[in-house]
This record gives C-alpha cells, structure tokens and sequence, in this order.
C-alpha cells in the first residue's frame, strides 16, 4: 500500500451540506503531491521526487481515493466506517482489480496507522505505516513491516509528502 497520507479536494456525498461526517478527515488526502523517500515509490533512485495524485471522493458508506504515481494509477483505496471514532476499514485494489486484504486505519491526533495483515489463515507479513500529518500540506511517513506477526517491526521506508496543488492551504 502506497504510504498513504495524500491529501484531497471536495468529495461527493449524499450528506447534506455543512454536516460532518466521520471521513471529512480523509479529505487531507485529496491533491497532487511531491513525495520524497528513502526508497522512492516509483523504483527511482534515492532522492528522486515522486508525483503523487491523490483524487478522493466521499460517497454515503464508503470513502475512496484513486492513487496516481508518476502518471500511473497505482492503486484505489477504499475506506468504510469501523467499530468507533477514528477508526476505518481500508481495503486496496490494484488496476487488475485484484484486492488485498482488509486493512484498518486508526486516526488519534496527527498520528494515522495503517494496518493490514494477511486474511485469516493466510501467512505472509503483515505491513503498518505511519503518517505523521504536520499540516494540512505536509505528512511525514514511516513504512514498517513484520514477520512475525507484529511483534517486531523493520523499518523498510520513510519520506514526506508536500501539497503541490491549486488546493494547497495555508
């Protein structure tokens, strides 16, 4: 999963105007972004820039995100409503349509972590990220991944992300 942390414009809902609802937090996402990483996402050499395009929409149940790398979509990542404040179900889809499994996002304060871990019964490592949103323009990310089932994580990226769009906030 792309160190999701991108952020986004207006999105499309059945909720009346002006009412809040639990995803207008994602709504940072929505934007074209400059992402720096240790291990660039597109497979460049360290300390090239990456393009991300981050396009969001909020529907009534669901909240997506189509990811764009470079001019190439990567991924769409849906997003559901799960069992308290703060707390999403994510699942992300490849261009094939193929979907991995089921992930969950926790938002407490600027810190969101991403978790996903294979399907019951499945083995395989799982993966966490870290977004660190410093402001409405700019998140720091941190990429983890576990073998043994999160008991012992290996960081394997870290980098940010700065809005470079017409929806840059001040």
């Amino acid at each position: 999963m792309l160190a999701l942390g991108l952020t986004l414009a207006c999105g499309v809902s059945a909720q009346p105007r002006g009412r809040h609802t639990p995803f207008d937090a994602l709504m940072i996402y929505n934007g074209d972004w400059a992402v720096r990483a240790l291990h660039p996402w597109s497979g460049a050499p360290p300390g090239a820039i990456d393009r991300l395009k981050s396009q969001c929409r909020r529907f009534t149940l669901y909240f997506a995100c189509q990811q764009t790398v470079n001019g190439k979509p990567q991924a769409l990542i849906v997003y559901t409503i799960s069992t308290g404040p703060g707390r999403f179900n994510t699942r992300t889809i490849a261009p094939n349509g193929l979907a991995g499994g089921r992930g969950d996002l926790t938002i407490d304060g600027d810190r969101w972590t991403y978790l996903d871990k294979p399907s019951s019964g499945l083995t395989g490592p799982w993966s966490r990220v870290e977004n660190i949103i410093v402001d409405r323009n700019h998140i720091r990310f941190e990429e983890y991944e576990s073998i043994d089932e999160g008991k012992h994580w290996t960081l394997t990226n870290s980098g940010t992300e700065e809005r470079t769009d017409a929806t840059k906030r001040r």
